[in-house]
This record gives structure tokens, sequence and C-alpha cells, in this order.
């Protein structure tokens, strides 16, 4: 039982450190060792529920635009014969955007060649996959390809941005969406490394409680159901078919908080009545319940059968 762990000085004070955890303290008002770090393995699960959702948003956005630009310009669309932008001098240095794309994909073909002849032995002469060095790129590199030095007559925005983002345009004009666009890829990305480097998921401008903490959550949620709708309708359906979207907004819940906390009331069932009613009730709000069956005992007598404890479970929708 949670309640019988040593939580100081080893667990909280030195594995996870006091100045770490104590922003949780102030944040969900906590009141004992045992609901803070429940409120802190709470992050982790959100975390958990959350990794396949943004992964799925990197890889299907990585994807749609090498698709579009492969089919344009060919493989290995990125070298510089290929992938032209707008402030172009050959006395000028690249901009930003320009030089982190360019950087990503030497990064990412260096490091495809590598990990091959380490696995394979592969002779370093041999021509690289472009399927390979697109999977190694850093997620920036799909944020800094939608910048606005990539717009223009004979760049690839705005011919290709229609075949990159199929789904509703949040307007008509081709420069503010793709604005849009690397405006949604920036705020997931940001929020992603966040995630992949175990911070506090729940952190933002402003939070000060559980509500915010909860709203913020759902909020970064929220942009990256844009996104995938963006890129494609189908691709938050694939998604919500297979219950990650709901898994992840039923983490961002003050009741998940409350389950972890360990205060969250347990449901003694006595009867299937009592039972088909808890049933509806978590279908609806679409939460994880405790509920723990409850046995009467027969007597030879006529008195009233006192109900025992059974088994406790979790119940949830699916």
């Amino acid at each position: 039982m949670p309640h019988t762990l040593q939580y100081r000085p080893l667990l909280i004070d030195s594995l996870i450190s006091s100045p770490r955890i104590n922003s949780y303290q102030s944040v969900f008002n906590t009141k004992n060792d045992v609901e803070l770090m429940g409120v802190y393995l709470w992050n982790s699960h959100v975390c958990g529920a959350l990794y396949p959702i943004i992964s799925a948003a990197e890889v299907l956005l990585r994807n749609a635009i090498d698709r579009a630009l492969v089919a344009h310009l060919g493989s290995f669309w990125w070298g510089a014969t290929k992938l032209q932008y707008k402030s172009y001098s050959p006395s000028v240095v690249a901009p930003f955007s320009v030089r982190v794309v360019k950087e990503n994909f030497a990064s990412a073909t260096a490091s495809f060649l590598q990990e091959r002849k380490k696995r394979f032995g592969t002779p370093q002469n041999v021509p690289p996959n472009p399927h390979g060095i697109v999977a190694k790129t850093e997620f920036s590199t799909w944020e800094h390809i939608l910048d606005h030095e990539f717009i223009g007559p004979g760049l690839i925005w705005p011919s290709q941005l229609g075949k990159v983002f199929l789904g509703t345009w949040p307007s008509p004009s081709t420069a503010a969406t793709l604005t849009t666009a690397k405006d949604l890829v920036k705020t997931v990305r940001d929020f992603r490394n966040r995630i992949f480097h175990h911070e506090p998921a729940w952190k933002g401008y402003g939070v000060k409680t559980e509500a915010q903490a909860i709203a913020h959550l759902l909020g970064k949620l929220n942009k990256i159901k844009e996104l995938l709708v963006l890129i494609h309708p189908e691709c938050i359906k694939l998604l919500e078919v297979n219950g990650l979207m709901l898994a992840a907004q039923r983490a961002c819940t003050a009741e998940e908080i409350e389950r972890f906390k360990h205060i969250a009331k347990t449901h003694d069932i006595c009867s299937l009545d009592e039972l088909n009613v808890l049933i509806t009730t978590v279908d609806k709000n679409r939460t994880i319940v405790k509920v723990r069956a409850m046995a009467a005992e027969a007597k030879k007598d006529e008195e009233p059968a006192e109900p025992t404890m059974g088994p406790t479970f979790l119940m949830c929708a699916t």
C-alpha cells in the first residue's frame, strides 16, 4: 500500500530531489507525501498518454512534407541545388531557418551512415538511403522548412503546401496558412521537448492551480489535434478509433489526479443493478473509477446478511 512506503529521505529528498518536486505541492495542494508522490507520478502518466499522439504528429508531418517534396524535387530534395530560398545571395549567410534545415539534414546523413556502418559494416562510400535520412532528422527540421524563406515564385511554397496539408485550411491565404502551420509545429515541438526530457508537462506561464494545470495540458492537446487535422482528418481519426485520444484526455483530469493521490472514492458494489448504474456513469464521463465488490454472507437465521469486502478493481470507458 502507498502509505507503507518510506518517502523521505530516500525517494523524495535523494532520488527525485525536493526542489524538483516542491512545485507540485503548491499547485496541486498536496497534504502529505503520499499525495505529493502521487501527482509526481501522475505527471509521468500524462506524459506516457501523450507520447504516442506527439510521436504520430511528428512522423505524419515529416512524411507528408517529404512525400510532397520528393514528388516535386526528387529524392534528396534538401540538396543545395534543389531546395532554394527567397533571400539567397552567394555573398550572404543563409537565414536562420535555412541553416537549421541544411544543418539538420547534414547531421541526419552522418548519423544514418554511422549507424549503418556500426550495425552492418557498410562502407562509407555506399550511397545513403533518403528514407533513412529523413527518419533521422530532428523535429526542428519540419518547423523551419515551413518558414517564409521558402515561399515565393519557383519555391516549394505555395505550390506544394496543398499537397502537405490536406485538411481544411485556417485561411484561404497560403502565407497565413503557412504561418499557422509553423506556429502549430513550434508549439507541439516545444511541448514535446518538455515531455521527452521528463519535465513537468503541466507547467506553463500563469499556471498556479490544479485547474490551470489541467487547462494548460488540454490546450496543448488541442494544438496537436489541430496540426493532425490540418495534415489530414484521417490522422486524428486513427488515434481516436484506437483509444489514444481518449486515454490522453482522461489522463488530463482532476479525477485522475485524485486517483494518483490515492484519495479517489471507492465505489462499493453490492448488486448488478448498482454495477450497471456505475458502468453508465463511467461511460458518460469517460473516467476511471475504483470499484470494490461487496458480497453478502449467507446466514442460517433470518437476520440480514452483512456485506463483506471482495476484490477491488479499476473500471474505465473504452
